[in-house]
């Protein structure tokens, strides 16, 4: 078996080996057996154990919290957060198991057209480390509600709780055909989705990642949904409020010790009101505390690995040669624990065309930028390759209303930050993913659709 380190420990435990070729192929051929079962079929049925499924994770959910805390790092709120969000999915996606799909009408000459929407079938679900049980649970309620067979790749950092959530299905009445759990890397995610017996896939990772999911699934057209890397920006317009606006920044950017896609990364403000925002960042940045993920005073935990605090710093240690680092970017120790703590940094007079700006930095690393006027403002939102998640700032809602709809992103928060429901879609544009999960159009987006016509 091989190891890996837990974040705040540094504590090395073993992890499952990869799965074989000879276990994906039984588990492909059970999926696939599966699909063509009842389980697609009994729709309150499907319901009855979603439901089910939420409550047994709501009773064990102080038990999923701490080994949420002790195999990502995050802190105590934010993995309650998760537990709660990935229940809410499970109960409403059970609803719209119900929920009779496609639709029928009369054509010109007098001939029925029916577009049924049948689930496409057996899922590969490549879940990460950062928010495993949240970004199973957001994608694979949906599917279920399609009613899909599911197998779960999730990553070796986070594959014991996630099996886990898995085991409390099967204890629901999820069947073990219908939800399977293997182990592995890169190598198996990519067996499981080049292999024919598999429809769809769903990645949540690095855009790096997506895109070499994208060259698997061309091989067998799997249908792929891909929810990957981001750049979030807050705009703030001159009459927006700047407070509130300015505190939500600071707070958003250290979600998962910034480990997060639509954790803020940028905020932008007229040049009238940069020295302004720029001392009131420096005193929000530098006041977040990083310490131990069980301390609720902490802000922000360590981050996942060395590799990741070497990628982070050196994004900054550019910053400091390039720009400006107003307050943080120091390795911190707290008492009492290890890990690789990062103060928060705050960063100014920066380019737009900085790998700084650009990057997916994946760490505690706020920018704050100014622009001219609106038009240039919407320049600045739409300057990077990304186009996950925004935020639009003013008192005027038909304003901020023209501004978001300029904005090239999935989802475009107005005078608020990281709002998600299970109500309401979410996916990226441009490199930040194809497809949508979420509310009714993430259950569409696990079926296919079939046109029966009727000539009368």
């Amino acid at each position: 078996m091989s190891t890996l380190l837990l974040p705040l420990s540094q504590t090395e435990v073993e992890i499952p080996a990869d799965a074989t070729a000879a276990e994906i192929e039984a588990a492909v051929t059970a999926s696939v057996g599966a699909a063509g079962g009842p389980w697609p079929r009994d729709h309150k049925r499907r319901a009855a154990v979603m439901l089910a499924w939420a409550d047994r994770i709501e009773a064990e959910q102080d038990d999923l919290v701490e080994q949420l805390v002790r195999e990502t790092g995050k802190i105590v709120g934010e993995a309650r957060a998760e537990i709660a969000g990935s229940i809410d999915a499970l109960r409403f996606n059970a609803g719209l198991c119900r929920l009779p799909l496609g639709r029928a009408g009369t054509l010109w000459d007098g001939s029925e057209s029916h577009l049924v929407r049948e689930p496409v079938g057996p899922t590969v679900f490549i879940t990460p480390w950062n928010w495993p049980v949240l970004l199973l649970l957001r994608d694979l309620a949906p599917a279920f509600a399609a009613g899909v067979t599911a197998l779960v790749k999730p990553s070796p950092q986070t594959h014991r709780v996630t099996e886990r959530v898995i085991r409390l299905g099967h204890e629901s009445g999820v069947g073990e055909d219908v939800l399977q759990c293997l182990a592995g890397g890169a190598e198996v995610g990519s067996a499981l989705v080049r292999h024919p017996g598999t429809a769809a896939v769903a990645i949540t990772g690095s855009t790096a990642a997506g895109q070499a999911v994208m060259r698997d699934a061309a091989e067998t057209m799997t249908r792929p949904l891909l929810e990957l890397g981001g750049k979030a920006s807050m705009l703030v317009l001159p009459d927006g409020d700047l407070d509130q606006a300015l505190g939500l920044a600071a707070r958003a950017s250290v979600t998962t010790a910034g480990q997060m896609c639509m954790a803020c990364t940028r905020v932008l403000v007229h040049q009238d009101q940069l020295a302004e925002a720029r001392s009131r960042l420096s005193a929000l940045v530098g006041g977040l505390r990083a310490g131990d993920p069980h301390d609720p005073g902490s802000d922000l935990g360590p981050l996942i690995s060395a590799d990741a605090f070497d990628k982070v710093t050196s994004y900054v240690d550019l910053a400091r040669r390039d720009a400006t680092v107003v307050v943080g970017g120091e390795r911190l120790r707290p008492e009492g624990t290890e890990g690789y703590f990062l103060s928060p940094a705050l960063v100014t007079d920066v380019d737009p065309t900085s790998a700084i700006v650009q990057d997916d930095i994946f760490g505690p690393v706020l920018t704050v930028e100014s622009y001219r006027d609106e038009p240039a403002a919407l320049d600045l939102v739409n300057a990077t390759p990304f186009g996950l998640a925004s935020s639009v700032w003013s008192r005027d809602l038909g304003r901020a209303l023209a501004v978001a709809r300029g904005v090239k992103a999935g989802t475009v928060w107005v005078n608020g930050y990281n709002r998600s429901y299970a109500e309401a879609p979410s996916g990226g544009f441009r490199m930040s993913g194809l497809g949508r999960t979420r509310g009714f159009e993430g259950v569409e987006q696990f079926t296919e659709v079939k046109h029966v016509h009727f000539s009368l």
